[in-house]
Protein backbone atom coordinates (compact mmCIF):
# COMPACT_ATOMS: atom_id res chain seq x y z
CA UNK A 1 0.00 0.00 0.00
CA UNK A 2 1.29 3.42 -1.33
CA UNK A 3 1.63 6.52 1.22
CA UNK A 4 -1.44 8.22 -1.42
CA UNK A 5 -3.40 4.60 -0.88
CA UNK A 6 -3.61 5.43 2.73
CA UNK A 7 -4.05 8.69 2.27
CA UNK A 8 -7.22 7.73 0.91
CA UNK A 9 -8.20 4.91 2.80
CA UNK A 10 -8.00 7.33 6.36
CA UNK A 11 -10.09 10.14 3.99
CA UNK A 12 -12.71 7.45 3.35
CA UNK A 13 -13.48 7.36 7.05
CA UNK A 14 -13.32 11.00 7.40
CA UNK A 15 -16.49 11.75 5.61
CA UNK A 16 -14.46 12.06 2.65
CA UNK A 17 -12.07 14.90 3.72
CA UNK A 18 -9.74 16.21 0.60
CA UNK A 19 -8.92 19.29 2.58
CA UNK A 20 -6.48 17.33 5.40
CA UNK A 21 -3.84 15.53 3.19
CA UNK A 22 -0.98 17.12 4.61
CA UNK A 23 -2.60 16.95 7.93
CA UNK A 24 -2.71 12.67 7.14
CA UNK A 25 0.65 12.64 5.77
CA UNK A 26 2.00 14.26 8.85
CA UNK A 27 0.15 12.14 11.37
CA UNK A 28 1.88 8.91 9.17
CA UNK A 29 5.51 10.08 9.72
CA UNK A 30 4.39 10.81 13.48
CA UNK A 31 3.09 7.53 14.08
CA UNK A 32 5.84 5.79 12.27
CA UNK A 33 8.51 7.66 14.70
CA UNK A 34 5.97 7.00 17.92
CA UNK A 35 5.45 2.91 16.39
CA UNK A 36 9.64 2.73 16.07
CA UNK A 37 10.09 3.81 19.57
CA UNK A 38 8.00 0.97 21.30
CA UNK A 39 9.59 -1.90 23.16
CA UNK A 40 8.42 -4.64 20.60
CA UNK A 41 10.01 -3.71 17.51
CA UNK A 42 9.06 -5.56 14.47
CA UNK A 43 10.38 -8.22 12.33
CA UNK A 44 10.62 -6.04 9.27
CA UNK A 45 12.56 -3.65 10.81
CA UNK A 46 15.69 -5.88 11.54
CA UNK A 47 18.61 -4.76 9.09
CA UNK A 48 20.52 -6.69 6.80
CA UNK A 49 24.37 -7.34 7.48
CA UNK A 50 26.17 -4.47 8.24
CA UNK A 51 29.86 -4.03 8.87
CA UNK A 52 31.51 -0.76 10.19
CA UNK A 53 35.25 -0.24 10.96
CA UNK A 54 36.88 1.39 14.13
CA UNK A 55 39.76 3.82 13.87
CA UNK A 56 42.72 3.23 15.71
CA UNK A 57 43.48 5.14 18.94
CA UNK A 58 39.61 5.84 18.77
CA UNK A 59 37.45 4.22 21.68
CA UNK A 60 34.04 5.21 20.04
CA UNK A 61 32.49 3.69 16.79
CA UNK A 62 29.20 5.50 16.14
CA UNK A 63 26.16 4.03 15.61
CA UNK A 64 24.68 3.84 12.48
CA UNK A 65 22.38 7.23 11.38
CA UNK A 66 19.32 4.66 11.11
CA UNK A 67 19.95 3.00 14.35
CA UNK A 68 17.26 2.31 16.77
CA UNK A 69 18.67 -0.58 19.02
CA UNK A 70 20.39 -3.39 18.99
CA UNK A 71 18.83 -6.92 18.31
CA UNK A 72 19.19 -9.36 21.04
CA UNK A 73 19.89 -12.30 18.53
CA UNK A 74 22.44 -10.63 16.44
CA UNK A 75 25.31 -9.73 18.89
CA UNK A 76 27.99 -7.37 17.86
CA UNK A 77 30.99 -9.22 16.29
CA UNK A 78 34.94 -8.61 15.35
CA UNK A 79 35.60 -9.75 11.88
CA UNK A 80 39.60 -10.74 12.29
CA UNK A 81 41.35 -10.52 9.02
CA UNK A 82 43.55 -13.79 10.11
CA UNK A 83 41.06 -16.22 10.94
CA UNK A 84 39.89 -18.83 8.51
CA UNK A 85 36.99 -21.11 8.53
CA UNK A 86 33.19 -21.42 8.54
CA UNK A 87 32.38 -18.98 11.06
CA UNK A 88 35.78 -16.38 11.79
CA UNK A 89 33.52 -14.02 13.84
CA UNK A 90 34.39 -13.27 17.11
CA UNK A 91 31.38 -12.33 19.47
CA UNK A 92 32.04 -8.96 21.72
CA UNK A 93 31.19 -9.22 25.01
CA UNK A 94 28.31 -6.28 26.35
CA UNK A 95 28.87 -4.71 29.59
CA UNK A 96 28.86 -1.48 31.50
CA UNK A 97 30.89 1.04 30.19
CA UNK A 98 32.58 1.75 34.12
CA UNK A 99 33.14 -1.82 34.41
CA UNK A 100 34.43 -2.48 31.11
CA UNK A 101 36.76 0.36 31.89
CA UNK A 102 38.16 -0.97 35.11
CA UNK A 103 38.25 -4.49 33.56
CA UNK A 104 40.75 -3.14 30.98
CA UNK A 105 42.49 -0.62 31.81
CA UNK A 106 46.54 -0.60 33.26
CA UNK A 107 46.47 -0.78 37.07
CA UNK A 108 49.43 1.63 36.78
CA UNK A 109 48.35 4.12 34.50
CA UNK A 110 44.74 3.61 34.84
CA UNK A 111 44.80 4.31 30.98
CA UNK A 112 42.36 1.63 28.96
CA UNK A 113 44.57 -0.64 27.02
CA UNK A 114 45.09 -0.72 23.57
CA UNK A 115 44.37 -4.04 21.11
CA UNK A 116 41.77 -5.87 19.18
CA UNK A 117 37.82 -5.93 19.86
CA UNK A 118 36.79 -8.19 22.73
CA UNK A 119 34.05 -6.22 24.74
CA UNK A 120 31.80 -2.90 23.99
CA UNK A 121 29.08 -0.71 25.83
CA UNK A 122 26.74 0.99 24.03
CA UNK A 123 26.56 5.07 25.41
CA UNK A 124 24.35 7.52 23.63
CA UNK A 125 25.23 7.49 19.87
CA UNK A 126 27.96 5.12 20.41
CA UNK A 127 29.57 2.01 21.01
CA UNK A 128 33.01 1.78 23.21
CA UNK A 129 34.98 -0.55 22.22
CA UNK A 130 37.20 -2.49 24.91
CA UNK A 131 40.04 -2.64 24.83
CA UNK A 132 40.90 0.91 22.50
CA UNK A 133 41.68 -0.01 18.81
CA UNK A 134 45.15 0.07 18.12
CA UNK A 135 44.58 -0.55 14.32
CA UNK A 136 41.08 -0.89 12.07
CA UNK A 137 38.99 -3.51 12.64
CA UNK A 138 35.83 -4.74 11.43
CA UNK A 139 32.62 -4.98 13.62
CA UNK A 140 29.90 -6.86 11.93
CA UNK A 141 26.47 -5.89 13.50
CA UNK A 142 22.18 -6.60 12.24
CA UNK A 143 19.85 -4.49 14.44
CA UNK A 144 17.03 -2.43 15.08
CA UNK A 145 16.70 0.49 11.79
CA UNK A 146 14.20 3.18 11.14
CA UNK A 147 12.14 2.13 7.83
CA UNK A 148 12.17 4.63 5.02
CA UNK A 149 9.89 7.81 6.13
CA UNK A 150 6.98 8.65 3.92
CA UNK A 151 8.20 12.13 2.57
CA UNK A 152 7.58 10.59 -0.48
CA UNK A 153 4.69 8.36 -1.99
CA UNK A 154 6.01 5.32 -1.41
CA UNK A 155 5.06 1.69 0.01
CA UNK A 156 7.57 1.49 3.32
CA UNK A 157 7.45 -1.54 5.68
CA UNK A 158 4.98 -0.80 7.43
CA UNK A 159 2.12 -0.49 4.79
CA UNK A 160 3.40 -2.95 3.64
CA UNK A 161 2.61 -5.51 6.54
CA UNK A 162 0.98 -4.24 9.17
CA UNK A 163 -0.93 -0.40 7.36
CA UNK A 164 -3.76 -0.66 9.33
CA UNK A 165 -1.31 -0.30 12.84
CA UNK A 166 -0.20 2.65 10.82
CA UNK A 167 -2.99 4.49 9.49
CA UNK A 168 -4.89 3.45 12.96
CA UNK A 169 -2.46 5.67 15.24
CA UNK A 170 -2.41 8.35 12.54
CA UNK A 171 -6.30 8.48 12.26
CA UNK A 172 -7.01 8.86 15.80
CA UNK A 173 -4.72 11.83 15.76
CA UNK A 174 -6.84 13.56 13.04
CA UNK A 175 -10.56 12.25 14.37
CA UNK A 176 -9.42 13.26 17.70
CA UNK A 177 -8.11 16.52 17.53
CA UNK A 178 -10.31 19.60 16.14
CA UNK A 179 -12.91 17.33 13.95
CA UNK A 180 -14.34 15.49 17.46
CA UNK A 181 -15.00 12.28 15.36
CA UNK A 182 -15.78 10.38 17.36
CA UNK A 183 -17.23 7.44 14.81
CA UNK A 184 -14.19 7.84 13.01
CA UNK A 185 -12.15 7.91 15.64
CA UNK A 186 -13.53 4.70 17.34
CA UNK A 187 -13.12 2.89 13.85
CA UNK A 188 -9.37 3.97 13.87
CA UNK A 189 -9.39 2.68 17.07
CA UNK A 190 -10.27 -0.44 15.87
CA UNK A 191 -7.85 -0.37 12.82
CA UNK A 192 -4.60 -0.04 15.21
CA UNK A 193 -6.16 -3.04 17.81
CA UNK A 194 -6.43 -4.98 14.34
CA UNK A 195 -2.98 -4.11 13.48
CA UNK A 196 -1.39 -4.44 17.10
CA UNK A 197 -2.50 -7.97 16.43
CA UNK A 198 -1.04 -9.06 13.41
CA UNK A 199 2.39 -7.61 14.06
CA UNK A 200 2.11 -9.65 17.83
CA UNK A 201 1.08 -12.86 15.88
CA UNK A 202 3.32 -12.28 13.22
CA UNK A 203 6.62 -12.07 15.38
CA UNK A 204 5.30 -14.73 17.73
CA UNK A 205 5.31 -17.68 14.52
CA UNK A 206 8.69 -16.04 13.15
CA UNK A 207 9.91 -16.24 16.74
CA UNK A 208 9.02 -19.93 17.00
CA UNK A 209 9.36 -21.44 13.62
CA UNK A 210 11.68 -24.26 13.12
CA UNK A 211 12.47 -24.40 17.07
CA UNK A 212 12.29 -27.34 19.01
CA UNK A 213 9.58 -26.33 21.42
CA UNK A 214 10.13 -29.60 24.00
CA UNK A 215 9.83 -29.58 28.01
CA UNK A 216 12.84 -29.80 29.96
CA UNK A 217 14.91 -28.76 27.03
CA UNK A 218 17.03 -30.17 24.45
CA UNK A 219 18.22 -34.02 25.18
Amino acid sequence: MTRAEAVTLIQRQLAFRTNLEDEIIAELQAAQIQLEAEAIKPWFLVSEDSYIDTTSDEQRVAVPSDFIEEVDEAVLRYVPDDVSGDDPEIDLIKGDYDELRKTYSDEDTGTVEAGAPEAYALLGNYFRIFPTPDDTYTLHMIYYKQDTTLSTNVENNWLKYVPYLLMGVAGQQIAGGPLRDKDAFAIFQSWEAKGRDALMRKNTSRDVANRNLQIGGPH
